[in-house]
This record gives C-alpha cells, structure tokens and sequence, in this order.
C-alpha cells in the first residue's frame, strides 16, 4: 500500500512540476520574434561574403533599394498621371528612411554653362505639346529605356534607395507608407519589389503559417487518435504531450533569443510528428497488454520496457539525423538542426514523465475486444505477412527496379533557385517581380567590383575607362545587363553636360587632356553620387546593373562565359575584377548544398549502422536496418530529378529530416524482433509475432507523420510546399519499405545460408497451416 502511495505521490509530483515550468514557459511566449534576414543563409567563413561585406562597406549595399512600378493604359504621356507621378515623387522622398528616389517627374539633362549648370527636364510635364519630343528624346538617351521608362511606354519605374537596416519594425513602416502612399494616389496599377518588402511579405506568412500549422495538425492529431484508441483518454492524453513539448521548445527559443525564421517554422510540425510516434508506440503496447487481461500496472510495466529502449534509439538517431544538419556551412539550417534535435529529447522526456504518470494516475481504460480479437488489424497484417512469405523474389525485384529508376532519375537532379520561386504564380509578390522582368531590364541586382592593379592609374584615365566600357559591353552581351551604372556613367554624363546635353556627346573623352577637363566637370553635376561608384583614390570602382532573372544554373554559366571573356578582351595586368553581390552569394550557396547533404547523411547512416551492430551485434543486421531506410532517399531523390524538383537551400535539409524520422519505425521493428529472438523463437516465428505486433503502430504513425507533413503542402511558400510534399513522400515509402523489404531482407539474409532454404520451408508450411 505504501508503495502505492509513493508512486501516487511521485505522479503528482511529475504533474505538478511539469505544470510549474508548462505555466513559466507560456508566459515567455508573448515575447518570441520573427525574423527573415537571408545574409544570415550565408556560410560565414565563406571569402566571398567577406568580400562583399567589405565591397558593401567601401561603396552601398546591393539590395537596400525598393522598385516601384506604376501603369497607365493608355500612356504615361498623360498630364494627369505625370502630375501625380511628380506628385508621388516628392511624397516618397519625404518619406523617413528613403534616401532618394531616382523618378522619370526628376531626372534631367544637365547642361555646364559659361553661367553654370542648367537642368533640362525630360519630361515637361506642364507642357502636354512637347511630350512627343520628350518621347523621342527619352527613347535617343542610353540607359533609360528598360530602366525608368517601358519600351511601350504604358509604364515607368521608380527607384528608392533605403537606409540600410536590421531593425525589421523600421523596414516594414518603410513599406507600409510606401504602398499606402500608392493606394492614395489611385493608379491604374502599381507594384512594390524589394528585398525589405519580400521579407515583410515572409515574416506576416509565417506567423500565419505556423498558427494555421498547429491548428491542422491538432485537428488531424484528434482524427487519428479517436480512429487509434476510440477514448477520450486516448485523445487527450498524447495532445497534452505534444502540446507541451511545442510550448517548452517555442519559449526555449524566445528564452535564447532565437527568433522564428523560415526554417524554425517547421519545427512545431516536426515535433507534432516525433511526439506522437512515442506516445503511439507506448500507448499502443500498453493497450495491447490490458487486451491480454494484463492490470493497469503490469501493462505500463511490460509498455515502457519493452517499448523503452526502442523508442530512446529512435529519439537519438532522429536526433542525430537532425543534429548531421550540423555539417551545413549555413548558420539557419545549424540552428534549426541542433533546436529540434533538443525538441526530440524533450518529447521523449515527457513520454517518459508525463505520460505515465497520466496512464498511472487515469482509471484503467476500457479496451473493446481482447489480443486475439483486434480484427480489424490483426487480419489484414496476418494476410499482408501470408503474401510475402511466397512474394519476397517479387517484392525484391520491384525494389531492384525502384532503384534503378531512381538512379536514372539522379541524373536528372540540378541544383538551381530563382528569385520568385516561393511564391504561387497567382501571388501578390510574385505579380511584382514579374512586373520588372517584363517590362524592364529585370529585378535582379547584378554586383561587379573593379580595381586598378597599376597604382599609378585611376579609374579616370582614359585607358582605364576604356577597359570599363568593354566589361560594360561584356555584362549586356553576355548578362543581358541593364541600367548599368559605374565610373563611365558620371564620365560621359560629364562630357555630354559640357556639350550642350546632346545625346552623341554621351561618349568617352577622345584624349587624356579632354579627359581631365571632364573630370573637373564631374562634381558641378546635380544630385551626383559619384562616391558610391568609385573610392577617394580612385582606384576601386563598382559596376551596377539589373538583370532578368534566368536562375542560379543559367546566372553560374553566364558566369563562366564572363570570365572567358574577361580574359579574352580585357587588360589583366591593368584591371581586376570579382563578381559579388547578395544574389551571387545566393547562387553560390546553393551551390555546394550537395557535398552538404551527402556529408550529412553519410554520418547519419554511419551513426545509425552503429547502434544497429550494437543492438544486434550483427553486421548483417547492419544491412538488414539500412537499406530499408536508403531505398526511400533514394526513390526521393530520383523522384525529385524526374519531375524536375530543384536542389536548394530548403529542399536540401529534407533528406536529414525524413531519414531520421523514417528510421524510427525500423528500429521499433527490429527491436521487436530482437525481444522475440531472445526468447528462444524461429527466426520466422519471431518474425511473424514482430510483423503482427508492430505492423499496427507502423502504420498509424506513419499515417500521422504522412498527414503532418502533408499539411505543409497547405503553404504558400513553395520551398514549405516542398518540405511538406517530399518529406511526406518518402516517408510513405518508408513505410511500403518497413512492411515489405524490411520482413524480405531479414529473412534472405539474417539466417546461415546453409541452413536457410530447408528451414524456411518448414516453418513456412507450419506458419501456413497455423
């Protein structure tokens, strides 16, 4: 009796503490961030991000910038709409933390005078009888077109440079007056793009996102258990688990100062499906044991031990599946590895606390039928393990193909990332994006910094210059560049101001002498930015530019080309160069994602094939527990090439997810049979009560692990559509692999080949007759 009390107590005593750290963490909840800073994506021992680091700190960043894009119908040569463009464009300068803004109402031709510098308008917009001149001026100038105004001349773009910062309440109040400005002025149409306004967009998805997440995957949480258990025990009971494990880990989080990012976002998801696998399995033998006429104790006994050590191998390979995402050279995807990795331990914590001190302190559950009398499952597995024993040369030949397939499809696989690839094509976003790329020269900043390696030169000799103009010929030849703008630019508007304004001044100066009257000239331009292009000493210069947006694969062969014309057409020993820019770095991070994924799951599998030689002591039960598990990643990956899937930054991190939450029904599995091998059983015998006895809780958690993922597909993110598509996938082939190969490899290889074939035959016979 005595004992009785203690363990009544110690229940109470788990609840209560529990509870204590449960009410301590919702109250740091209210304080969790989010954040979508993508510098962060970047490897930070990587050369290239220091260079443009210290390229953005010698000049300005490539991506603090906003386009805004305006339409008219029937023509921007429109006095009303011109008046309210010009209108506009002084608002938005007015508007804290833009800079300056760049506008066909305020650019002019410059023109240096015996009195001084006259401004000639492009656009008189107060004079409706010269905008056919206007237009035609506009159309003779370089570097308008495709830039500020649409070669149909039914749109115009504004460019907003913006104070560059962290401070995401700042940027998003910068976007907010910016379209609110917009709205007022009721344009035809319009469109914002912009990197603070792309992360805008993706902070408000993921808190909708991941409210909605957790809503779903409750609901199908419900689904399943009242399908599972058909109590209200059985329901609440595991939602208190997951429920708790969600709230510890989101305020840990808050409480390390780590804000939700794009990838943390997954985690409620991840651990909804780790947590209720334990729960599952647990329950599950500890309802099968009451079905035996077992007691409520003796059930939770014989439950937690023999389901005890197989769910602490599967919490730590799940562990370690994320914890190999520890190999990644990006900070994020660490981050989200070793934070979930935590979340796994602390979901097995509570099924191993709060779980059975809920079983312990909660009356004995009724339980319909008794352990020979579960019909509905124990019939249809009894019939599947019937169908393998004389299909197992069928189900390893639909294996072979499956790979081979899938090898064909890896030959397929590329590695490429566009700019608006997470977005739907019916977005709001992505409508902006494409507004520029195809009506302008593109969206996408192209980065180039440029030095003299003579220091006796400067990027205003004559022959500097020239070399600039090839690289510029070389960039829209090659990049398809426009609204290029570097060193060249202020040197030809200088010459062009100094000769009347006419478009064909707007050349380099013939000789050096005409060359240093220009660059006196250079300075009595108005609004020139001339520091943001070219140091104090006039030796290190950045070359600008917009470009459409082909893709990372195309972006790293156009790449290539410019350096083979780069070394064909410009002086080496007198200019050198390196591409750079955010878009850059994107490309090249994606880059090396596959040496990460495969170092990645090589130690994973490595680490797995240990605890399996451990557990069994057997090397053939180390190829028996793996290959079920590398036929899923591989039919993944072959599927992925196939129908045309990408390998990027969010698609690469579903190997390591799904290969650590898949092993886990393989591990259940084996260490089943490891108990009914320990008793004396047949191979076969053993198998077939391993078959039975897992067979169910396989299958309902792979359901459920299917369907909380699946609710993944539901975002508007393609890369967590993604995530949610082929993770979901691969663990339905984890599972069609468990129940299929697993039961085929263990018996083609676990016995003595000499012994096999007579043994198998007999007990095949007897297990059919039985």
């Amino acid at each position: 009796m005595s004992g009785n009390k203690l363990q009544k107590s110690l229940a109470y005593s788990v609840l209560f503490v529990i509870g204590l750290i449960t009410l301590a963490a919702l109250s740091i909840i209210p304080k969790t961030k989010f954040d979508y800073n993508f510098e962060r994506f970047f490897p930070p021992s990587d050369t290239d991000l220091q260079f443009y680091y210290d390229h953005t700190a010698t000049f300005e960043s490539d991506n603090d910038f906003l386009l805004v894009g305006i339409g008219n119908d029937r023509s921007i040569y429109n006095k009303d709409f011109l008046v309210k463009l010009d209108s506009l464009t002084h608002i938005l300068e007015n508007i804290d933390h833009v800079e300056r803004v760049v506008s066909p109402s305020n650019i002019n031709n410059p023109i240096i005078g015996p009195f001084g510098v006259a401004k000639a308008a492009y656009i008189h917009i107060d004079n409706p009888d010269l905008y056919s001149s206007d237009s035609s001026r506009i159309e003779s100038t370089p570097g308008l077109k495709g830039s500020l105004f649409s070669d149909d001349n039914k749109k115009v773009s504004l460019f907003l440079k913006i104070e560059g910062s962290k401070n995401t309440q700042q940027n998003d109040k910068v976007v907010a007056d910016v379209e609110t400005t917009l709205r007022n002025f009721e344009f035809e149409t319009f469109h914002v793009a912009g990197k603070i306004k792309g992360a805008t967009y993706f902070i408000d998805v993921m808190k909708r996102e991941l409210i909605m997440f957790m809503s779903i995957s409750f609901i199908v949480l419900i689904i399943f258990l009242f399908i599972s258990f058909r109590s209200l025990w059985g329901i609440w009971v595991p939602i208190s688990i997951v429920g708790i494990t969600l709230i510890w880990m989101i305020a840990f989080m808050t409480l390390i100062h780590r804000p939700i990012n794009f990838m943390t976002t997954l985690l409620p998801t991840i651990l909804f499906v780790v947590c209720i696998s334990n729960v599952v399995h647990i329950t599950e033998k500890y309802v099968d044991e009451l079905r035996k006429g077992k007691s409520k104790r003796e059930g939770m006994w014989i439950a937690f031990k023999e389901i005890g050590l197989a769910t602490f191998f599967t919490a730590f390979t799940t562990a370690v599946g994320f914890l190999s995402l520890n190999t990644s050279m990006i900070i994020p995807i660490k981050e989200f590895g070793w934070i979930t990795a935590i979340g796994v331990y602390v979901a097995f914590f509570l099924s191993f606390s709060l779980l059975p001190a809920l079983l312990y302190l909660l009356k004995k559950p009724m339980v319909r039928g008794d352990h020979s009398n579960d019909s509905f499952w124990s019939k249809r597995l009894h019939r599947m393990f019937q169908w393998l024993l004389p299909n197992r040369q069928l189900v390893f030949g639909i294996v072979l193909a499956t790979m081979l397939l899938s090898f064909g499809g890896l030959y397929f696989i590329e590695m490429d990332n566009h700019f608006i690839e997470d977005y739907s094509s019916s977005d709001e976003m992505t409508e902006d994006y494409m507004f520029f790329e195809d009506n302008f020269s593109g969206f996408r900043p192209f980065e180039l910094s440029v030095w003299v390696k003579d220091s006796s030169k400067t990027f205003t000799d004559l022959e500097v210059a020239q070399e600039v103009a090839k690289i510029e010929r070389g960039l829209e030849v090659i990049y398809g560049a426009g609204f290029i703008i570097s060193s060249n630019t202020f040197i030809k508007g200088a010459r062009r101001a100094m000769n009347g304004g006419r478009n064909e001044e707007y050349i380099l100066p013939a000789d050096e002498n005409e060359m240093k009257l220009v660059e006196r000239n250079i300075k009595r331009l108005p609004r020139v930015n001339l520091r943001n292009y070219l140091t104090d000493d006039k030796q290190h210069a950045r070359i600008n530019g917009k470009v459409k947006d082909p893709g990372g694969k195309v972006m790293r062969e156009y790449d290539q080309q410019f350096k083979i014309y780069m070394k064909e057409n410009i002086n080496g020993d007198l200019i050198g160069y390196r591409v750079t820019g955010m878009p850059f770095l994107v490309d090249k991070t994606n880059e090396f994602l596959a040496t990460n994924i495969v170092m990645s799951l090589a130690i994973a599998f490595i680490i797995i094939a240990v605890i399996m030689g451990l557990l069994f002591q057997s090397y053939r039960m180390i190829i028996i527990a793996i290959l079920p598990n590398l036929l899923p990643l591989l039919a993944i990956a072959g599927m992925m090439g196939l129908v045309g899937i990408n390998i990027k930054i969010s698609t690469s991190i579903i190997f390591a997810i799904a290969f650590g939450i898949a092993v886990d029904d393989t591990i259940h599995f084996m260490s089943k049979l490891r108990i009914e091998m320990n008793k004396g059983k047949h191979i076969l015998y053993a198998l077939k009560r391993t078959y039975l006895s897992t067979g169910k809780a396989i299958i309902v958690t792979s359901l459920i692990l299917c369907s909380g993922f699946s609710i993944l597909i539901a975002s508007d993110i393609s890369s967590t559509f993604y995530i949610g598509l082929l993770v979901s996938t691969t663990l339905l082939f984890a599972v069609l692999s468990d129940l299929f190969f697993l039961p085929v490899l263990v018996i083609m290889f676990y016995q003595n080949p000499k012994k096999r074939k007579r043994k198998f035959f007999r007990r095949k016979r007897e297990l059919v007759a039985s």
